[in-house]
């Protein structure tokens, strides 16, 4: 009996799942997991990374990865249509409104979003009047783009209009057609509109501190899945990890996500790194940050304690092991 012990933790801690006769059957063990990603971008780089190197089969889930806009994402998750969703920023802000929601831990901690314009538009401040293209409204990349423009002078109310068209393609090509002025791109899509001869405006993260993606889920999956919680936050760990520090295996796997030559797939590590949290948490300031926009937002005069919004005791216990 040691000597197989032994054997299953060896595999376990390598991230390998135990050899079988039957793969089909070694499958059908898997627990079947649906997350849900708003984009392609670099921004879910700790996802790809958990696929590619085999990590969510490594903690026994069968996960599949849908891309879906929040606007979607938060309803099919409180109709338990998917498990899990990468927009955890969206997430704290729909808790904060009384959704049975929670974050369980971040991916960014300042956001990975670049802001493109159209030829002839130089600064953020030539934006005033204009339209940005985001993914949604009123989530995420929407409140990123009114941040950066708040930044540079504009008010974000009276002189910029957001429209929602989904995918970073969308977005470049309303740009590039002039349907747009400009728009809010995830990494490494900056790369793809200066080649398409749009301009580069500004770095979000370099101007804006605020959450983006992560990992969350609705309070009924923790209640009564909390295994599937446990297996995929501590997939949420490793792969946050692997993404930040297995350089030699990264980079490669961004060339091929997103056919870029080495030297633009480690630029845009290096950049996304940069937002990345250390540990797989939102700092509690930002958090209390969050919560308190969305309070004064909606006119809420009843505190909202933390433990409604986020609970990142998982992805403690995951660093634990």
């Amino acid at each position: 009996m040691r000597g197989i012990s032994t054997l299953t933790l060896l595999l376990f801690l390598s991230g390998s799942l135990l050899a079988s006769p039957d793969p089909a059957s070694a499958q059908s063990s898997l627990i079947k997991t649906r997350l849900a990603i708003p984009v392609t971008g670099l921004s879910q780089l700790p996802i790809f990374v958990a696929r590619d190197k085999k990590t969510f089969q490594g903690e026994g889930l069968d996960v599949e990865i849908i891309e879906m806009r929040a606007a979607l994402a938060i309803p099919a998750l409180t109709g338990s249509q998917i498990d899990f969703t990468t927009t955890a920023e969206t997430t704290i802000r729909r808790a904060v409104s009384g959704l049975p929601l929670k974050a369980l831990g971040f991916i960014a901690i300042r956001p990975a979003l670049v802001l493109m314009s159209r030829p002839g538009i130089n600064s953020v401040a030539d934006l005033k009047g204009g339209t940005i293209a985001v993914t949604s409204l009123r989530a995420t990349v929407d409140f990123v783009a009114r941040d950066v423009a708040r930044h540079f002078g504009l008010n974000p109310d009276k002189d910029i209009t957001s429209i929602a068209l989904g995918s970073d393609a969308n977005k470049l090509a309303a740009v590039k057609s002039g349907a747009a002025d400009a728009a809010i791109i995830t990494l490494p899509g900056d790369t793809l509109g200066e080649e398409m001869g749009l301009k580069k405006l500004a770095a979000a993260w370099d101007y804006v501190e605020g959450l983006q993606s992560g990992l969350a889920t609705s309070d009924k999956v923790i209640k009564e899945e909390r295994d599937k919680v446990v297996r995929m936050t501590r997939a949420f760990v490793k792969s946050l990890a692997l993404a930040r520090q297995d350089r030699e295996n990264t980079v490669p796997l961004i060339m091929k996500l997103y056919k870029l030559n080495r030297k633009v797939a480690e630029s845009s590590l290096d950049q996304m790194i940069k937002t990345f949290s250390p540990d797989g948490e939102a700092p509690e300031h930002l958090v209390r940050k969050l919560i308190e926009e969305v309070r004064q937002e909606q006119k809420m005069e009843k505190e909202v304690p933390l433990s409604q919004v986020v609970d990142f005791s998982f992805v403690r216990q995951a660093r634990g092991q």
